[in-house]
């Protein structure tokens, strides 16, 4: 239980050094029309999906609210020369602005008992040029903590990948004030021996 507390801390450092190399930024949801037309520069499109986190069996709520949870994905471009860190809303729901190209999830951070807490991932996905927006699935993470000794120790049980298009795109696109014909799926594609699909 003890190496993913490892992990996390090798993974934060390092990851702070690629960021800065890469250029990365901060980025919030996309979460209205509005903020879509306003995000959305040239030929950026929208890319969205989910993510959940459950913690010794019960899921977490993820947001901004004051006993939510938040979590990040760190989003780097096929070279590894760019990305973004983006935010996840409130539900778990995230949509950001790419310019099309192959992508990867590098790195996944949420909070644990006021603790900022950060595992590797590896995720790919496709951003093509002509659709307006590009479904991503959604991301699961089943993770067990327990106190101990030297504070909380933790560790990853599982990611899972899933395709909730069916009952999340259409709802999602409306408030983005796009149309179910203006998006194409590009689930995430897993790099990882952990994580399951479905």
């Amino acid at each position: 239980m003890q190496r993913l507390m490892q992990c996390f801390r090798v993974t934060s450092f390092a990851l702070a050094g690629a960021l800065v190399i890469a250029g990365c930024s901060t980025t919030g949801t996309i979460d209205s029309s509005e903020k879509l037309a306003n995000a959305v520069d040239g030929n950026e499109k929208v890319i969205f999906g989910k993510f959940r986190l459950v913690r010794n069996g019960e899921e977490a709520a993820i947001g901004d609210g004051l006993f939510a949870t938040t979590a990040e994905l760190h989003v780097v471009n096929g070279d590894g020369k760019s990305g973004i860190v983006g935010k996840v809303g409130k539900h778990g729901e995230f949509a950001w602005a790419l310019k099309p190209g192959t992508y990867q999830i590098t790195t996944i951070g949420f909070d644990n008992r006021g603790e900022r807490e950060q595992t590797g991932a590896g995720f790919a996905f496709t951003v093509p040029a002509d659709y307006d927006a590009v479904y991503v699935g959604t991301i699961t993470l089943e993770a067990s903590f327990d106190s101990g000794w030297y504070g909380t120790n933790g560790a990853v049980d599982n990611f899972f990948i899933s395709n909730d298009c069916a009952a999340d795109c259409e709802q999602r696109l409306d408030v983005l004030g796009l149309s179910m014909d203006s998006m194409t799926v590009s689930v995430f594609e897993s790099r990882t021996q952990l994580a399951q699909t479905n």
